[in-house]
């Protein structure tokens, strides 16, 4: 365990991820497409964005590091697994890994709308951290840089460091600075009014049993640069490509030709049905009456089911199915569904093929809306009721 995290288990959820939600929330809210991690270590911010797929517009990420053993890392993190080409991508992504410094420019690290950097600054050496702004808000010009790093005045939570005396010692043994609120937001000050940005300051981490002392802030201090409409002209200057590419990698996505709207209705239906079958059945489950060998089985097959994986055909049998090996065993004591029932809209969207074919979550809500309105009412934006009920088995 490194330095760094011998305090995570003092934070709930633990402090590196409580960073790592709050950078994708950032880039969520700023509708960004590319993100740039400056000085990404292992990766494991990139890494918890890749699998984020339906919650934020990603389709181009990067990542630069100067460590070999943290590089030979990410790029395990970041190649393609199994899954990804089993559980294919509604958008695309291509992801680059680049070994080289982040006090260097690199005519490749253009373009990106955001760029990220956590707990990095406190690591680097003066000249390094002295040219820092000058290039991602001066050269770069990103829509949004995010920089957290440690907030030097919560150390007087941790005994051990000493805080405030002549021994006091940083929380990482390669810290070169452990800055204070004012040292923090004075630097990002002078670098957003230089380069024309503006600052909002955020807290990340508190204590357990300590969520109401904010003497001190926060354990991570974070600030998040946003460009101003006024975008200064880019420098025409070519700066070479001095990085080292590591490795290019682009997912595998779910790019089909656009099916028919009368064979997404099918298919729209199909899940709805579904999933009215099921939730009959996790309730019958409760039911004290059932058999003991029934409830086992109810509890297997519904319980841990994965809607990203799942299979119609094991609630619901295809037209054209003949085989007599059919899963309904429960329709002795639970022969229909419950009516009227309403389905979140958040239970269809969860389901990987209809965010395939559906593409957006706007369109699957027009689509149901055109349904049978004597059997199905769109209630609201996040609920459809189901007024027609649907027999188990064939």
């Amino acid at each position: 365990m490194s330095n760094e995290d011998r305090y995570a288990d003092f934070f709930c959820p633990p402090l590196w991820r409580q960073r790592r939600i709050f950078i994708k929330d950032m880039l969520t809210r700023f509708n960004v497409k590319s993100v740039l991690d400056y000085g990404c270590g292992e990766a494991a911010v990139l890494s918890f964005l890749i699998p984020d797929n339906n919650d934020t517009c990603l389709v181009k990420m990067a990542g630069i590091d100067i460590c070999d053993e943290s590089l030979a890392e990410a790029v395990d993190r970041c190649t393609p697994w199994q899954t990804d080409h089993e559980q294919l991508r509604s958008n695309p992504l291509v992801l680059d890994i680049y070994k080289g410094s982040i006090g260097v420019v690199d005519d490749r690290l253009f373009g990106y709308e955001a760029i990220i950097c956590t707990e990095v600054i406190e690591h680097v050496y003066a000249d390094t951290l002295n040219s820092f702004l000058d290039i991602t808000l001066g050269i770069y010009q990103p829509q949004i840089l995010i920089v957290t790093t440690p907030n030097g005045e919560y150390n007087v939570n941790f005994p051990q460091l000493k805080y405030g005396t002549e021994e006091s010692i940083f929380r990482h043994d390669d810290h070169k600075f452990e800055w204070t609120r004012n040292e923090f937001e004075t630097w990002c000050n002078n670098g957003a009014d230089k380069y024309g940005y503006t600052v909002e300051y955020h807290g990340i981490g508190l204590l357990h049993g300590k969520h109401d002392e904010l003497k001190n802030g926060h354990c991570t201090q974070a600030c998040i640069f946003v460009r101003s409409n006024v975008i200064q002209t880019p420098t025409a200057k070519s700066y070479g490509t001095p990085h080292q590419l590591l490795k290019h990698n682009e997912f595998p996505y779910f790019n089909e030709p656009a099916l028919p709207k009368e064979k997404i209705m099918q298919e729209l239906l199909h899940y709805v049905q579904s999933l009215c079958i099921s939730e009959t059945y996790l309730q019958t489950n409760n039911n004290q009456d059932i058999k003991k060998e029934e409830k086992e089985l109810l509890d297997i097959n519904l319980t841990a089911m994965d809607w990203d994986t799942f299979n119609l055909e094991d609630v619901i049998p295809d037209a054209t199915t003949t085989t007599t090996n059919e899963p309904y065993i429960y329709k002795k004591t639970c022969k229909y569904t419950t009516i009227p029932l309403n389905l979140p809209i958040s239970s269809l969207w969860s389901i990987l093929r209809l965010r395939q074919i559906c593409l957006t979550i706007e369109n699957m809500l027009h689509l149901l809306s055109l349904l049978d309105n004597d059997k199905y009412e769109l209630v609201n934006q996040t609920t459809l009721q189901v007024k027609t009920s649907f027999e188990f088995g064939s």
